[in-house]
């Protein structure tokens, strides 16, 4: 599992944690740049935490709850999961409204990536987010990523930045 930061810790999905997410993920400001920005229905909110918890007993990493330290408070997801179920990892990351702009996503995708690159000995992580993303856009930046290039998946473009465990010379 992944050490805690000053701010946050992680730890594995509990059944019941769908119900905390729910706010979260129907917030139309939190998926405004994902899932085609539409709001999901509990059973994908279900679903999407079953299959985080299967990724985790498989293959050691997942998109992992998000709990804020001061308050235990579950305030969104930070990990890793294949790449539109590809090859690929990617890190993604979804925070509540009202922990915006505090510095908690570059938090905690610091220690993901740490983990991935370090613990599971990945050679390569990348990540996706919408170009008018621009708080996305500056999380990946701050965490030395590179941007790639643009990608179209189900019709809607990307941005695709990588971070390797062994960058090139000449590249963050």
């Amino acid at each position: 599992m992944i050490q805690p930061t000053t701010r946050l810790s992680f730890r594995e999905w509990l059944p019941d944690d769908w119900l905390r997410f729910k706010p979260i993920a129907n917030d139309p400001r939190v998926v405004r740049y994902v899932l085609a920005g539409t709001v999901p229905t509990d059973e994908q909110i279900r679903g999407h935490i079953e299959a985080a918890r299967r990724l985790y007993l498989e293959e050691g990493f997942c998109l992992w709850p998000l709990i804020y330290r001061a308050n235990q408070e579950l305030i969104g997801f930070c990990g890793l999961d294949h790449l539109w179920g590809g090859p690929e990892i990617e890190i993604g990351y979804w925070l509540a409204h009202d922990y915006w702009g505090r510095g908690l996503a570059t938090e905690a995708a610091q220690a993901v990536i740490a983990y991935g690159l370090r613990k599971l000995k990945l050679q390569r992580i990348v990540a996706v987010a919408h170009p008018d993303n621009r708080a996305s856009l500056r999380v990946l930046d701050k965490l030395g990523m590179t941007f790639e290039r643009l990608v179209v998946h189900e019709n809607i473009e990307h941005v695709l930045y990588s971070k390797s465990r062994f960058p090139q010379p000449g590249v963050k």
